[in-house]
């Protein structure tokens, strides 16, 4: 559907099945509470699912059970959910769950029981978030009510707005913040020849500004528009964190682009992948086979 200026109007819709990870820690548990508040607001199904070791004696099993329940009905209160242990890979047996069960959002913690330092991502969330096909919400912080703010990452693709309907569609009730990063091509180069610091900043903003006109446009496509645009010079994956930050938003939303070959596969998912790292907040991410589903 467009509008009459031919701007694309973007209406995802909000989940139907959530899937949460846990490993039954504490640092979990903040997970499966954001899985429970999303699905009773979007009225979604909600399955919890614990993986073992595939070695681990039968008798623990049963206790992983009693586990997930006792971690459910602490986080999940009224919220009706399914409890599943698995085991195997970790990464692979979720991503199998969600796959037989129909889930479009996957919730994982961005640590587990053996959480390293502050600001590093967990293996098991890198790893879904490099191989899921369908949204991954990463939790960092307390699921203290809804998300009251979420910053929308986008870059120039449709697909990007796509991505950030789907963030619209998740926090309907939120101040939707939009950014877009923009780079001066060849600056390194322009550095090597002697420009100054000076003059590349001035370039910079002349770039963030040509493109805010096009973005602005572009995002009225978007329902409803978010509140603000935020056009800014430099890199996407340094920009985008350190919006969050300044906006104090409790999600970013953020896609892994269009996929063209193994370069572009490498070069378009490294935003992700290091905003999920860098972001103090919730981060979703969606995958290129999702945008548009």
């Amino acid at each position: 559907m467009s509008d009459p200026e031919g701007a694309t109007r973007v209406r995802p819709g909000p989940p139907r099945h959530v899937l949460v990870a846990t490993d039954l820690s504490a640092h979990a548990e903040r997970a499966v509470g954001r899985a429970a508040a999303l699905s009773a607001e979007h009225g979604a199904a909600l399955t919890a699912v614990h993986v073992t070791d595939p070695d681990l004696d039968p008798g623990l099993l049963a206790h992983a059970r009693e586990r997930l329940r006792a971690q459910l009905d602490r986080c999940a209160g009224a919220v009706e959910a399914d409890a599943v242990v698995r085991s195997g890979r970790t990464a692979a047996e979720l991503l199998e769950e969600a796959a037989e069960r129909g889930a479009d959002l996957l919730v994982v913690g961005a640590h587990g029981g053996h959480r390293r330092a502050e600001g590093h991502l967990g293996g098991t969330p890198q790893d879904l978030v490099r191989a899921s096909d369908i949204p991954v919400l990463v939790v960092r912080i307390p699921p203290e009510g809804s998300y009251g703010r979420v910053l929308l990452a986008v870059g120039t693709s449709e697909s990007s707005f796509v991505t950030a309907g789907a963030g619209i569609a998740l926090t309907p009730g939120a101040e939707h913040l939009l950014a877009h990063a923009i780079t001066v091509p060849g600056e390194h180069l322009l550095l090597m020849r002697g420009m100054g610091e000076h003059e590349l900043e001035q370039l910079r903003g002349t770039a963030a500004e040509r493109s805010r006109t096009e973005i602005e446009r572009r995002a009225a496509g978007l329902v409803p528009p978010p509140a603000q645009v935020l056009v800014t010079p430099g890199r996407a994956e340094d920009a985008v964190p350190e919006l969050a930050d300044r906006y104090g938003a409790d999600l970013v939303v953020v896609g892994t682009g269009a996929r063209h070959g193994r370069l572009g596969r490498a070069l378009l998912g490294g935003v992700a992948r290091h905003v999920t790292q860098e972001a103090v907040c919730d981060v979703l991410v969606v995958p290129a086979a999702a945008e548009g589903s």
